[in-house]
């Protein structure tokens, strides 16, 4: 009897292990990886509201991108930011390439260059535009919403940036945004 149930207990064994490596399994992280509806192409970008003591605007950055391979990823955004105080407005036009790392989908590392036009506009009626050119270094953290889309966490550096001479306050950017199709 308990031959019998060896024996038994070892088909059963090598039938499970065998049934793992069934390449039809869509529950494998090797077969998910081709779910991607959009072929390599990846869609994403951040939306933003600031608002305080005479002070409100938005921001819309949409970007599109494309893997490369599975952790190496070339992207586009425009970038928008439209501000009003009580004494002026400010319209920010960003454009430019990104290069995205993606660690395990739980971490990234990202440069992305942009230049931006932009117009300020007093309540003198006084107006002028310029120009800016940004180069961001940085990384961040990824949380899986679900499927193949991602919620991503960072912060970024502007390497040229320059205190006395920049449209910007800071270096530093903090940023939240989603991406669909990693």
């Amino acid at each position: 009897m308990k031959k019998l149930f060896f024996i038994f207990l070892l088909i059963g064994s090598s039938c499970a292990l065998w049934s793992q490596e069934d390449d039809g399994n869509i529950l494998l992280p090797k077969n998910q990886k081709n779910q991607n509806p959009f072929g390599g192409f990846t869609f994403g970008g951040n939306i933003g509201a600031s608002f305080g003591d005479n002070v409100w605007g938005v921001s819309l950055s949409p970007r599109i991108g494309y893997k490369l391979t599975d952790d190496l990823e070339l992207a586009f955004s425009v970038n928008y930011n439209w501000q009003k105080t009580s004494y002026s407005q400010y319209n920010f036009l960003g454009l430019g390439p990104a290069v995205n790392y993606y660690f395990f989908r739980s971490a990234y590392v990202h440069t992305s260059y942009q230049h931006y036009f932009i117009k300020q506009k007093f309540d003198r009626q006084e107006s002028y535009r310029t120009e800016e050119d940004a180069l961001y270094l940085g990384g961040g953290y990824m949380q899986p919403l679900g499927g193949n889309a991602y919620l991503q966490m960072g912060f970024s550096y502007n390497v040229l940036y320059k205190k006395d001479k920049s449209i910007f306050s800071s270096g530093f950017s903090p940023s939240v945004g989603v991406v669909i199709g990693l």
